[in-house]
């Protein structure tokens, strides 16, 4: 019930603030089918950090799971003279968790950008950094246990108004030392992405997309008893095409329609005198749906669909022995919903729970339901000419 409150005095509000025209958030392009990656949208810069020139003059919060603080973030972005700045204070990073150590993790990170003018177009640069750490003094019985994790990324994009490219290097590291026995964990890994747009006619614009990236790391672990360290050798491997559609229904509607048809990752574990292991997901296809209309002045709609077919193998290698293989076939399908409020200089987007529509607020249904998935708020503080497009 007071989500539903909580939304009808906002639309009260709205009604009496002035109207602008904001760029948007991971919420509405999650709520638009995940098409993000195929539209021009500020929730591409981490991936592609020169489109930070096309989006100065904003704070943009991004509030993702409901009760885990952890996971928000809150980018700030502003000019300089000729150049943009930016801070993200807590964005969440996906990384290979090789099990060291028991008391840390590397699950954020902080970003600063940078973006300036070069040949006419523009060129970011991303700096990203997240430490974690544990330590306790050795007491009767238990050994001292110092840990410590590390996450250092470098990333350069370069874009134009036909294409956005970028290159990002990975340096993440985590240790962890009981006593006298070490277990330590290191690895390099390597990002290229770029997409082109292509403008078909005044409605239609068509954007292949290519992502591809690779990485490897080893583990060395002390096991002590004297016993050999046991060593492990990581590597990663990741290819993704897309294209997609954007067409332009009229001034205040947008449909976008996109398609993965290959997608590939694989991940490798060998281990020293004991065999690997060769994980691979392959896509064929991932396809994408999104729609946003402008309702009023203060109120806009977003509808979205994503489905992926996905084949995934297990195989393992024994140091002496056969082979072992298994696979499975998943197809997971998601329908989202999204609406997105103005007033002032604010925008407030919404992922709208798909059961709200069957079960209706609490008055009605008698039912706690959450109203939104997930929420993102920005402010425009000055005027942003590519924002206003």
């Amino acid at each position: 019930m007071k989500a539903q409150i909580v939304l009808i005095v906002a639309v009260i509000l709205l009604l009496s603030g002035s109207i602008f025209n904001s760029s948007a958030s991971e919420t509405r392009v999650f709520s638009m089918g995940q098409t993000g990656v195929f539209m021009d949208d500020n929730s591409n810069i981490p991936l592609f950090p020169g489109t930070l020139m096309r989006y100065g003059n904003e704070i943009v919060t991004e509030l993702r799971l409901k009760d885990d603080e952890s996971s928000f973030s809150a980018e700030v972005r502003f000019p300089v003279n000729s150049y943009i700045l930016g801070l993200n204070f807590n964005r969440p990073v996906f990384l290979f968790d090789p099990g060291v150590g028991i008391n840390i993790s590397l699950e954020n990170t902080s970003d600063l950008y940078f973006g300036t003018k070069l040949g006419g177009n523009d060129l970011g640069i991303r700096l990203s950094y997240g430490r974690d750490g544990f330590n306790r003094d050795s007491t009767l019985g238990i050994p001292k246990l110092e840990e410590s994790a590390r996450y250092l990324e470098i990333a350069g994009g370069y874009s134009t108004d036909k294409y956005d490219a970028s290159l990002s290097i990975e340096l993440p590291s985590v240790n962890s030392e009981l006593g006298g026995d070490k277990d330590e964990y290191s690895g390099t890994g390597f990002n290229l992405n770029g997409r082109y747009y292509y403008q078909y006619d005044t409605k239609m614009e068509l954007v292949p997309v290519v992502k591809l990236g690779y990485g490897s790391a080893s583990r060395k672990t002390d096991l002590g008893g004297g016993l050999p360290q046991a060593e492990t050798d990581y590597s990663s491997q990741m290819l993704n095409l897309g294209i997609g559609l954007n067409y332009q229904i009229s001034e205040n509607s947008l449909l976008i329609v996109a398609i993965d048809p290959f997608g590939y990752s694989k991940l490798k574990t060998d281990v020293k005198d004991g065999g690997e292991t060769i994980t691979t997901i392959t896509t064929i296809p991932r396809l994408y749906l999104g729609a946003e209309t402008i309702i009023s002045s203060w109120l806009i709609g977003r509808i979205g669909a994503n489905r992926a077919y996905q084949k995934v193998t297990d195989k393992f290698k024994p140091a002496q022995g056969d082979e072992v293989e298994t696979s499975f076939q998943t197809s997971s399908y998601n329908v989202s919903f999204g609406l997105g409020l103005k007033f002032g200089r604010f925008l407030i987007d919404l992922d709208v729970n798909d059961g709200v529509f069957f079960e209706g607020p609490n008055i009605i249904s008698g039912r706690f339901r959450d109203f939104s998935n997930r929420v993102s708020i920005s402010y425009l503080f000055s005027n942003n000419e590519r924002s206003e497009k």
